[in-house]
């Protein structure tokens, strides 16, 4: 079984690649879920070197076949996770070799993550990608959210950057200049590009589908 899911994407070797924010003792993970019966889970990684993460958040396969995720302290303080035993990060596992680094740090809370279609720049903030270590460099604000926080991102084939945010989603070309909003009204946790054309919002109360002209990038899937 798998719960407390939060951030996702796929489809990912015809699997659903989701991370868990983890509950009590249960440690937060990376996980591969079959959308199809039996619906088997299949665990990729819950610690960083023996240390359990906070609450991870939110995931993207970056184009050389990494993953990409952001673990925030979210769990501990809605008062479902321990203390927390690492800071808020973004993280770089390796499904092929098993290995994971810290690629950023020093945020107050790290959310949704998401990368343009070339993998070399990466929006929590905007980061250079380094094209060897994949360590985000070059930390700059992006943009400014009137309403509420960023959550979920996405970039479309554009280079424009969604974000859900307390009204709903705003939407800024690559230079981070508003060009504007679905209004919702209420505050969106997340969306994706559900088809070319097709934007589906995840408000916190209703689902929201949005026909638009733009494309989103397309999953990879190794």
């Amino acid at each position: 079984t798998i719960q407390m899911t939060n951030g996702g994407t796929g489809p990912y070797n015809s699997s659903l690649l989701l991370v868990t924010s983890g509950r009590g003792s249960l440690p937060p993970s990376v996980a591969l879920v079959n959308p199809k019966a039996p619906n088997n889970v299949t665990v990729l990684l819950d610690n960083f070197f023996a240390r359990q993460f906070n609450s991870l958040n939110d995931i993207i396969v970056h184009p050389s076949g990494k993953l990409f995720f952001t673990d925030v302290t979210y769990g501990f303080l809605n008062l479902f996770r321990p203390n927390p035993l690492l800071p808020n990060q973004v993280y770089r596992f390796d499904p092929v070799d098993g290995t994971v680094r810290v690629v950023a740090t020093d945020f107050d809370k790290c959310n949704g993550i998401a990368l343009t279609a070339d993998g070399n720049t990466a929006y929590i903030y905007a980061f250079d990608v380094d094209t060897r270590t994949h360590v985000f460099k070059n930390r700059r604000i992006f943009a400014y959210v009137d309403t509420g926080v960023p959550d979920g991102l996405e970039v479309d084939t554009n280079g424009n950057v969604y974000a859900g945010c307390g009204d709903g989603v705003q939407v800024w070309n690559d230079e981070g200049t508003l060009l504007g909003k679905f209004f919702l009204g209420m505050t969106s946790a997340n969306l994706v590009f559900a088809t070319d054309g097709r934007l589906v919002i995840l408000a916190e109360t209703k689902i929201f589908v949005a026909d638009i002209a733009a494309k989103g990038i397309p999953p990879i899937s190794p």
